[in-house]
């Protein structure tokens, strides 16, 4: 399988989801994105209705050598946990890191990446239906350009941080995050 292939070398990839969660007690997972330093790829999660199908990849996401980075860590974990089986472990979070190194409100993921990369981001298909099919043109760029800069931000983040003496703390507050949106829901 090709994603297989061209992620089992990778030691980071950026991860993010879409998903429906406004009807229903549990996140509907429509679409996982994954880059790596110089790929993207899209995969369409209502095409596998057996989690098992995605056994390779969730061994890669599992993998403790490989560093899984994030903007706003807990919701993407909740929709891999309950949709996938998925519990990443080794993360980072872009939008802790931010507020660690300047403080202040929550950045969202359009702000940081003006930011670090002065690229203004078209948000506008953020309330998009993303259980719908087809996914338009503009869903498609959405979704990613929704991971293409993760790695990057990452790279520019943990040199001020290691600055700081603070990247460990970063860290540990992402791993926090993720274990608290992968851990069992009860109803």
């Amino acid at each position: 399988n090709f994603l297989i292939f061209s992620l089992e070398n990778e030691s980071i990839l950026g991860i993010d989801t879409e998903f429906d969660w406004r009807t229903t007690y549990f996140p509907i997972q429509s679409l996982l994105q994954i880059a790596t330093k110089d790929k993207i790829f899209l995969i369409d999660c209502l095409q596998f209705k057996n989690p098992k199908k995605l056994k390779n990849l969730k061994n890669i996401l599992e993998d403790q050598n490989r560093l899984i980075v994030f903007h706003s860590s807990r919701s993407d974990s909740t929709v891999l946990y309950t949709n996938l089986n998925i519990k990443v472990k080794n993360v980072y979070d872009i939008q802790i890191a931010e507020k660690i190194i300047h403080g202040g409100d929550i950045k969202n993921y359009a702000s940081i990446v003006k930011k670090y990369l002065n690229i203004s981001l078209d948000k506008s298909e953020t309330n998009s239906n993303w259980l719908k099919r087809p996914f338009t043109k503009s869903q498609i760029n959405y979704a990613a350009n929704d991971v293409r800069f993760l790695i990057k931000i990452f790279d520019k983040q943990k040199k001020i941080l290691e600055k700081k003496n603070v990247f460990l703390n970063v860290r540990n507050l992402s791993k926090r995050e993720v274990s608290l949106g992968s851990r069992e829901l009860y109803i």
